[in-house]
């Protein structure tokens, strides 16, 4: 019996020992180890029409789990984001394909704002700009 207690004290004592982060005094604030974030498409300022939107795709890996995603297209007059979403994932890697409507948007140049944030905080931006035609 005593083997049997003692074998179960050492397999706790490594399965806690292995997620010493989750113990660690302030364990959500921010490591210095952001976001990677890919952004697959669009790229270097494509064209596209209001009809057609903006395919947005994007690869996102962080060893904390990424908690947050935020996109956003901005207008080039500083005015309040004309599209605004999230998402939440909560994966370590995080593969976002989507169609974004463009319906409403009048031609010009935009850019997409997307931002990550991971479970301690950490923050990384990626902007690409776009432009809407006719």
């Amino acid at each position: 019996m005593k083997l049997r207690s003692m074998l179960a004290s050492m397999a706790a004592l490594c399965l806690l020992t292995a997620c010493e982060d989750v113990f660690e005094d302030n364990s959500l604030e921010p490591d210095g180890s952001v976001p990677s974030v890919k952004v697959n498409s669009p790229t270097k300022n494509p064209t596209v029409t209001a009809s057609q939107g903006l395919q947005v795709y994007v690869t996102v890996v962080d060893k904390d789990k990424v908690d947050k995603l935020d996109f956003q297209v901005l207008g080039a007059s500083g005015e309040k984001p004309l599209i605004d979403f999230s998402k939440k994932p909560n994966k370590s890697v995080v593969e976002f394909d989507t169609l974004v409507s463009l319906q409403g948007i009048v031609p010009g140049t935009y850019t997409l704002k997307i931002s990550a944030k991971d479970m301690r905080t950490n923050l990384s931006e990626k902007e690409v700009q776009f432009t809407v035609v006719k």
